[in-house]
This record gives C-alpha cells, structure tokens and sequence, in this order.
C-alpha cells in the first residue's frame, strides 16, 4: 500500500510538476511561468491603474522577487513602468504591445496546462477540490 502523503507536501509535488510542464510549453514563447502569470494578470485585468504592490498581493510576492520579475519583463519590452500623474513615487505597470502580441499564445499555453491539470477530473470533484484549496489559502493567509 502505497503511503499517504501530507497535504503540503502533496501541493509542493503538483507545483513543482505544474511549473516544469508549463516552463516546458512557454519555452518557445520566450518567458517563464512567473511572468506569464504576471501578464496574463495585466492583460486581463479591468484596473484601470496597477503598480508593483498589486502583483505582490496577487502573487503573494516579496518586493524583491517582484521587483525582479518585473524587471525581466520590462527589459524584454513585455511591461512599461510609467510614473503615475497622481504621484511621481508610483509607477503605473502596463503591458506593451508586445504582450499583446503573445496574449493569444499565453492563453493557449494556459489551457493546454490547466487541460492537463484536470483531466479525468469530474467537474464535481473539481469544485470540491477548489472548494477546499480556497479554504486552504485563506487558512494559511490569516
């Protein structure tokens, strides 16, 4: 019999997996999961305005690790900081037209991952899955 694992260690497993395949399909994009993520965040986001300590809290980032990812995706031309009207201090993230460009690409690389992710998974197991990793992640940020 095979032994059981624990729950965070069983996250920790499909994570590293997750991030190997998807790293593995955006090869031929030219950017990592992390950025990605991050750009899809920004393509698809209504705000009309968002700076750095958004795609902290989004991605539960340290402002080192932020800072890093976004100047990855600033020096290749995907993002452009832009000193906000408001207050010089800030700088507005907008995404360039080369994201734009990949937007399709991104999408497809997405529902190709999450397609593996979920298959022979039935949509009622999987919102129960959801169910309880959403109660799992507000446990853990409280």
């Amino acid at each position: 019999m095979k032994e059981r694992l624990s729950v965070g260690f069983m996250f920790k497993q499909i994570n590293n997996i997750y991030e190997k395949e998807f790293n593995n399909l955006l090869r031929g994009i030219g950017i990592t999961s992390s950025q990605c993520a991050v750009l899809d965040y920004l393509l698809g986001s209504s705000k009309e305005f968002m700076n750095q300590k958004d795609i902290e809290k989004e991605f539960g980032l340290r402002p080192s690790t932020a800072t890093e990812l976004l100047k990855t995706l600033e020096s290749r031309k995907m993002i452009q900081r832009v000193s906000s009207e408001e207050d010089g201090r800030y700088k507005k993230i907008q995404f360039t037209e080369a994201a734009e460009d990949i937007r399709l690409a991104l999408q497809q690389e997405i529902q190709k991952t999450e397609g593996l992710l979920v298959e022979g998974i039935s949509q009622e197991d999987l919102n129960t899955f959801m169910k309880v990793a959403e109660k799992m992640l507000e446990n853990l940020e409280r």
